[in-house]
């Protein structure tokens, strides 16, 4: 098998109308690896993924794989030619082929015997070889969208596209759906893009994100980077809630742990509980999600903090708790240009 190569989008930019829906944004997929570009609706990140795939020309900029060049202002190889597999939300599998069918679709350079045995390995790879006669109608959600990636894989790509590829799954099978297939994606070795608008999505499934807003690319780095250490306010945001507060509101045996500054975010699991130590506030409401209790609390008697912690015991509105601060989850940064 030849080497795999990263797949390149430098300085590339699409116009609209006078509108860049994507704007001078670089972003480079490295082979075995997962990158989630994420975003709101609109941020430009499934136009950048057309880039990438060639169903759209760019205006400025080039897309490369490796040192090829495949769209420029004067150099546009069509999708067809590109050989990067494409998933969507809609999975897109022929109703008159069975499971097996669908996935030899792409590989009518493979004789009949040879095109049946690589469905059937990469179906068995995706856990359904026992489904392998079924037509779409007679496959679950999950199982057409496993499907649709086996056949994504079979064919070899240089690297694969997948765009919002879970977002159409039923809550309990989006897990299981979503490990198995990313693993597969994973294995092949080659570069991978997920779109999402999901943050946890993004965080968890992910080797790298970039996150977008207005087609900008606002920074892109490994997960545990971005969330930890965001550049901007639009990144910190995209990442998890945060909430602004006067540093004016915030105890005095807090602030010698912060930087200097008129206004920090801080995100609800910068809040903790102490049973001995900490500074005191009450408890305005709480309230259990799964292990984590998220609660309201008085802050200087005018000011509202949020807070989420995995403590056992939830304490009750009216209560007075012990709260410290864990300034990892505080950011100082400068406000988002205009």
């Amino acid at each position: 098998m030849s080497e795999h190569l990263p797949l390149h989008a430098v300085g590339v930019s699409r116009i609209y109308d006078g509108l860049a829906v994507v704007n001078d944004a670089s972003l480079t997929l490295e082979p075995g690896k997962i990158t989630a570009l994420l975003g709101q609706s609109g941020a430009g990140k499934s136009t950048l993924l057309r880039l990438f795939a060639g169903l759209e020309p760019v205006d400025t900029g080039e897309i490369r794989l490796g040192d090829k060049t495949l769209s420029s202002n004067t150099t546009h190889l069509p999708a067809e030619g590109r050989s990067i597999g494409l998933i969507f939300q809609d999975f897109a599998l022929f109703p008159h082929l069975n499971a097996r069918d669908n996935v030899g679709f792409g590989l009518s350079q493979l004789g009949r015997a040879e095109r049946r045995k690589r469905a059937a390995e990469w179906l068995e790879r995706l856990g359904l070889s026992h489904r392998s006669r079924a037509y779409p109608h007679q496959l679950s959600g999950g199982e057409q969208q496993r499907v649709s990636i086996a056949r994504a894989l079979a064919a070899n790509p240089v690297a694969i596209l997948m765009d919002e590829p879970f977002s159409g799954l039923d809550v309990t099978l989006k897990k299981e759906v979503r490990d198995i297939a990313l693993a597969a994606v994973s294995e092949a070795g080659i570069p991978a893009l997920l779109v999402t608008h999901d943050a946890s999505e993004a965080m968890r499934d992910a080797d790298r994100i970039a996150v977008m807003r207005d087609g900008v690319i606002l920074q892109e780095d490994t997960p545990e980077t971005l969330y930890l250490k965001p550049t901007s306010l639009g990144v910190a945001r995209a990442l998890g809630p945060l909430q602004p507060v006067n540093r004016e509101d915030l105890p005095t045996e807090w602030l010698g742990q912060l930087p200097e500054a008129e206004t920090y975010c801080i995100r609800p699991e910068a809040i903790r509980f102490n049973a001995s130590d900490g500074h005191p506030m009450e408890v305005i409401s709480s309230r259990r999600t799964s292990t984590v209790i998220e609660v309201e609390l008085k802050l200087n008697g005018h000011a509202v903090l949020h807070g989420a912690d995995l403590g056992a015991r939830r304490p009750a509105p009216g209560e007075t708790v012990n709260v410290s601060l864990v300034p990892d989850f505080v950011f100082s940064l400068p406000p988002d240009p205009v």
